[in-house]
């Protein structure tokens, strides 16, 4: 019986224990200039406040393939806000969903802003995006960061009741899912009235018109 019990008990502790957790990456948060910005912005911000709550797959909707006339607007227009892996070979673009970019007069652009925002991933081989993560009007992703050629830190926060609520996102390109990680306690949830600008985005404000 107990060697029936084993395998039952291990399947059971990995569909618990087998996401990647944030507290894994303590030194990222440290380390990396946008995350400690985020960081920053969460009062009292600790990663053991954040708890597993759920995983979700990847959106599976047809990539848009970018033909090189789209492609060389596009990475023109918005390179500067993509977050690309390490090997090239991908990018993260939480940015062009919601924010149209028109260039303007001495290298600024026009940017007119939706309401919903979506997180899109690249192939650079297969000059390809897809929607992987819809967000809506009332969820924002504000940061990325890869850790390695295909998992990835996304991070932002939900409109709630009692303020902004922050996520962690940790995907995964190889199983195709988020997990979910958000603090059990409202005392981490940001108030509505501290706007948060994103590391890239504030590089570019200057160049920046807001319609």
């Amino acid at each position: 019986m107990k060697w029936i019990l084993v395998p039952l008990f291990w399947l059971l502790y990995n569909s618990t224990h087998g996401q990647p957790r944030p507290t894994d990456y303590r030194m990222n948060f440290q380390q990396d200039s946008a995350l400690r910005k985020w960081t920053g912005s969460i009062p009292g911000f600790t990663l053991d406040a954040f708890v597993y709550t759920e995983a979700s797959n990847f959106d599976q909707f047809t990539p848009d393939t970018l033909s090189h006339k789209d492609a060389t607007t596009y990475f023109n227009t918005y390179g500067k806000l993509l977050n690309f892996s390490p090997d090239k070979k991908q990018w993260l673009d939480f940015y062009s969903y919601q924010v149209a970019l028109e260039k303007a007069p001495k290298g600024r652009y026009r940017a007119y802003i939706e309401v919903d925002q979506a997180l899109l991933l690249g192939n650079t081989a297969a000059s390809t995006r897809r929607r992987i993560a819809f967000m809506g009007a009332s969820s924002w992703i504000e940061e990325t960061l890869w850790l390695d050629n295909h998992t990835f830190i996304a991070v932002g926060v939900t409109d709630v009741t009692k303020g902004l609520q922050p996520f962690i996102y940790m995907g995964d390109t190889h199983t195709r899912k988020l997990y979910h990680y958000r603090p059990s306690n409202e005392r981490y949830n940001r108030d509505r009235n501290r706007k948060y600008v994103s590391w890239q985005w504030a590089k570019m404000a200057s160049r920046i018109i807001e319609e």
